[in-house]
């Protein structure tokens, strides 16, 4: 059940295994979420202000009204009207009115407040025209973003923090080499931090910080509290970036150990996966070299599998095959994994493999078969 529990948000966190999340090393602000920036490009009207007099319609429908105080986007429809009239009623302290953002869409010449979003201050205003002047270079955007993650307006750092949650490896790589270590180090060491964000921000200082960081980081993956456990992938990602051969080996010490928690080694897979994602030609030895340090382990041998068939890495073919039929890996779990890897394999060994299993278990080679073309992954021939 623990197993269950903890891949399930893995799979939350880290990319190929059902993520939501673009980057690998991002926690807590699933990428389908919706982005301030996201919002403002999609809407007609982008308006900020206060809500005031929430009441119920004779009809029995709601209504609250935004007085406008600042129009970051405009549309005909408002027609420089100064309070917007909200078809919902929403509690409201008139002693101290909430400020919100609203995003509307315009609907026959109607405007439809699709979304509100509860703003602390009239921050967000100078931080939303930033955003939405912002080039299309996604560098030059992370880097803006990267100004406000510890924003002392906890909305705003949130969606800073998003952003770089909705980005891909590669592009997060490229970005991190230009930050600012002096303040990662401190966001690192802030208590006040959110853990779930300590991995992004350790990958970040190793990739633009300096040798006294290895220091650093490693203190953090030695320090064992329950605080960095969810981080481990990311200092892991740090300390590759500063010292690859040593970071690599420290990788491996942890992923080939079965006695470590679970949880270490599962997170500790996370870098694997970012550095296959960002630097997949430059690392792949490596990646590879952790990916079988887990192949003989009962309870995350099936990721490595599955991340080397998604990826089409077939040079642990003979390896994976062998799993096959050992009392250690005969959960249906694995050995569908195995099999699924088999199917997507163009190596003739697999292709053998499957035709002795269809002698004796056709019923799950079908199984399988029907699963792959919902991915819509081609099988080997």
């Amino acid at each position: 059940m623990i197993r269950q529990v903890l891949l399930s948000l893995f799979c939350l966190i880290v990319p190929g295994a059902g993520a939501i999340w673009a980057c690998s090393l991002c926690a807590g602000s699933p990428s389908s979420r919706a982005s301030w920036r996201e919002d403002a490009n999609s809407a007609k009207l982008v308006l900020f202000g206060s809500l005031l007099n929430p009441r119920i319609n004779p009809d029995g429908s709601g209504a609250t009204d935004l007085r406008i105080e600042t129009v970051l986007k405009d549309d005909p429809a408002l027609a420089n009207r100064k309070l917007l009239t909200i078809a919902r009623f929403m509690p409201v302290d008139p002693k101290s009115p909430p400020k919100f953002l609203v995003f509307c869409d315009v609907i026959n010449g109607q405007i439809d407040a699709y979304r509100g979003s509860p703003a602390k201050s009239a921050a967000v205003v100078e931080y939303l025209r930033g955003v939405t002047s912002l080039p299309t270079d996604r560098t030059k955007q992370l880097q803006y973003y990267f100004g406000f993650l510890e924003n002392e307006d906890t909305d705003i750092a949130t969606d800073a923090y998003l952003e770089f949650a909705k980005t891909g490896d590669a592009e997060v790589a490229r970005a991190a080499r230009q930050l600012n270590p002096g303040k990662l180090r401190a966001m690192i060491a802030n208590p006040a931090t959110a853990p779930e964000r300590l991995g992004l921000f350790a990958y970040l200082l190793g990739a633009c910080g300096g040798q006294a960081d290895v220091k650093f980081l490693t203190g953090l993956l030695n320090d064992g509290g329950e605080r960095l456990r969810p981080a481990i992938g990311g200092i892991l990602a740090g300390l590759i970036q500063l010292e690859p051969k040593t970071g690599w080996a420290q990788t491996r010490a942890i992923l080939g150990d079965p006695k470590r928690p679970f949880p270490q080694r599962l997170a500790a897979i996370g870098a694997l996966r970012f550095f296959h994602a960002a630097h997949p030609e430059a690392t792949r030895a490596d990646v590879l070299q952790g990916l079988a340090a887990i192949l003989a382990q009962n309870d995350l041998g099936d990721l490595a599998i599955e991340d080397l068939r998604r990826w089409q890495w077939w040079d642990l073919t003979a390896d994976v095959l062998g799993l096959f039929g050992r009392p250690s890996h005969s959960a249906p779990l694995m050995k569908r994994a195995i099999v699924r890897y088999a199917l997507c394999c163009p190596k003739s060994e697999a292709k053998q493999f499957i035709d002795r299993l269809r002698s004796t278990d056709a019923e799950m080679v079908k199984d399988v078969e029907e699963g792959l073309k919902l991915e819509q992954i081609p099988a080997g021939k």
